[in-house]
């Protein structure tokens, strides 16, 4: 059975709404906690405090939970990095404002970018969540050799191959979590800056 939408139901859904994220954030707890390969419904149930049953009711499967943890989380982080790009008055300063959001998304959400991670890594029953972040990682990619043609046409930013640049960046992002999570003590703004120093050097025109 799954949730209904009948006459009346702006607040029934509202509380499908609160309830689908009640669960998506007990999931993420639990996968942070105790990895993914424990994280049942029965054990996500528990921290969210409700019945297995109530889960299956929004999710028929573990794989659209997965998924559905994958897809909040890069929504998420997405707000994040617009509210800080959209400010950036040219490519260098938007490419500084991606790397230096990212980072500091990552200190700000350390489950959430443990639990993404370990479901993007998993090989058994969250293959729907794979395909979608590669997808999502793809687009970014292409996205971002983009903005790096659009630089060089401007004359901004100095020539380099573009792909390369966006692979390199793509790649330090995606150590970024567990460099994090592994040096607790670290100085996230000034690994922030000290990144983004990395790639302004990189690309831009002298």
């Amino acid at each position: 059975m799954q949730p209904e939408n009948r006459s009346g139901d702006q607040k029934r859904s509202f509380i499908e709404d609160a309830r689908r994220g009640q669960i998506v954030a007990a999931t993420i707890a639990t996968i942070a906690e105790t990895g993914y390969a424990k994280a049942s419904f029965v054990q996500i149930a528990q921290r969210a405090g409700i019945s297995p049953g109530l889960i299956t009711y929004h999710f028929a499967k573990r794989e659209a939970l997965m998924k559905e943890v994958m897809l909040t989380v890069h929504d998420s982080m997405d707000r994040a990095l617009t509210a800080r790009t959209d400010n950036a008055d040219g490519y260098v300063s938007a490419v500084r404002a991606l790397v230096e959001g990212f980072v500091h998304y990552c200190a700000e959400y350390p489950a959430e970018m443990v639990a993404i991670g370990q479901i993007a890594a998993a090989a058994r029953d969250a293959e729907d969540a794979r395909t979608w972040a590669e997808e999502q990682n793809a687009r970014t990619l292409t996205e971002l050799e983009t903005m790096f043609h659009e630089g060089q046409q401007s004359g901004e930013l100095r020539e380099f191959a573009p792909r390369v640049m966006a692979v390199a960046i793509i790649a330090a992002l995606e150590a970024t979590p567990a460099e994090l999570l592994a040096r607790p003590d670290t100085d996230v703004s000034a690994y922030a800056k000290e990144l983004a120093d990395v790639f302004e050097l990189a690309i831009r025109r002298d």
